[in-house]
């Protein structure tokens, strides 16, 4: 019969330590999408305001000169076949979604590091304020209760 009843004792924190992974989970799922996302947009954005400043110094000249016009054409060309900050504008970019990612969801995040790594009375209150927190983000991001109507408003 003590078996079955620390087993028992045991479920609450078993599900409030299981919560708070889960939390930790989705956080960082969700950080590491956004950050992907934001390396892309960033990666890009760096890749065409480069190509545009390239495109504007081989239209323009301060002096002519054929040589010249022949150099800079021959820089544009490389310009545009190599893309070679890319990839180092890409982490850049990667590490910027995924910490403003992790600074939206400060507080699953802080409430799932209770539920992980508190005592016994902090991992089950950080639990149940995990579940208080998703029911409300259920109710006001899923539904929309709570929430104004925004193609209403008169702008």
């Amino acid at each position: 019969m003590s078996v079955i009843s620390s087993i028992g004792k045991g479920i609450g924190n078993v599900a409030a330590r299981a919560t708070g992974v889960a939390a930790l989970g989705v956080t960082a799922y969700d950080a590491h999408v956004l950050g992907k996302l934001q390396a892309d947009v960033y990666a890009q954005s760096n890749e065409a305001d480069r190509l545009t400043s390239a495109a504007y110094n081989n239209n323009y000249l301060d002096t002519p000169s054929v040589v010249m016009s022949k150099v800079k054409k021959g820089i544009f060309k490389f310009q545009v076949d190599n893309s070679i900050f890319m990839p180092f504008d890409a982490v850049i970019g990667y590490f910027k979604g995924f910490c403003s990612s992790c600074v939206n969801s400060i507080i699953p995040g802080l409430l799932g590091l209770g539920a992980l790594l508190g005592g016994k009375k902090t991992s089950k209150f950080s639990a149940l304020g995990l579940v208080f927190y998703g029911g409300y983000k259920l109710f006001q991001e899923g539904f929309g209760i709570g929430r104004p109507n925004r193609l209403n408003r008169p702008d």
